[in-house]
């Protein structure tokens, strides 16, 4: 029971002290959350859609980034949801920064209540039907990717950076990913993703990197989002308070 002649500073800070979703996402720099969001795993038919050859890095027109180097191998993806003018979003990304210095998502954040952003598959896909469980307002929604590794395919460590200062940020969502799949994160070990896993992943603060060891396709969804969103916002908050409260 809280005592009536404590300093009226203390006892209102004691009160009014809740929980905020820009301090844990932005402030404190975590790793990680796991989100209790559930997502239907996609059928064969889909798998196969999310494994083909479209090489994501045209529409993003970084021709030196191929799916094989020493430090990408077999990495790629496409575009669900974005910018509707590419080229007007790549020259207004670009105006006042060097093109590799801030990650897509980022971009697409900074410029989201400028241009016009919309969806690149049907109403009925899959996908975004199920995204639209947790984030039925599109205008939460910033960018979604998919990206497939395939077996013996890796990322090389390395960092994202931000042109807003995020910390947690992207919501990664394992599509597909067997046994043997590792996405570590420099101090923090390996993330402890299985397949279905839904978590808010902080790639700006520290390297990370990913390796598909295991046997089959590795397929995640990446989404860039609006974490005051009712529903993500709760899952964040629950999520936290899971882990540390």
């Amino acid at each position: 029971m809280m005592k009536d002649n404590i300093p009226k500073l203390l006892k209102d800070s004691i009160e009014q002290n809740t929980l905020d979703i820009d301090i844990i996402t932005k402030k404190l720099k975590l790793p990680w959350l796991k989100l209790d969001i559930k997502l239907d795993i996609p059928n064969k038919d889909y798998i196969r859609e999310l494994t083909s050859n479209t090489d994501w890095r045209s529409r993003w027109n970084y021709p030196d980034l191929v799916a094989d180097s020493y430090q990408v191998k077999g990495w790629n993806g496409d575009v669900f949801f974005g910018p509707t003018d590419w080229k007007k979003f790549l020259n207004e990304a670009n105006k006042n920064n060097n093109e590799h210095n801030h990650d897509g998502d980022s971009k697409c954040r900074w410029l989201r209540q400028e241009l016009d952003y919309d969806w690149y598959v049907d109403p009925d896909h899959f996908l975004r039907q199920q995204i639209k469980n947790f984030l039925p307002n599109d205008r939460d929604i910033n960018l979604v990717n998919t990206f497939h590794l395939p077996p013996g395919g890796y990322v090389f460590p390395h960092r994202d950076y931000a042109i807003d200062g995020m910390g947690l940020a992207k919501i990664y969502i394992a599509l597909k990913w067997g046994d043997g799949n590792t996405f570590g994160m420099y101090g923090c070990g390996n993330i402890p993703i299985k397949e279905g896993d839904v978590f808010l992943l902080n790639n700006y603060t520290l390297p990370h990197w990913v390796h598909n060891g295991s046997d089959d396709d590795r397929i995640v969804l990446d989404i860039s989002a609006n974490l005051h969103s009712p529903i993500i916002k709760e899952k964040v908050i629950q999520a936290f308070k899971r882990s540390f409260c």
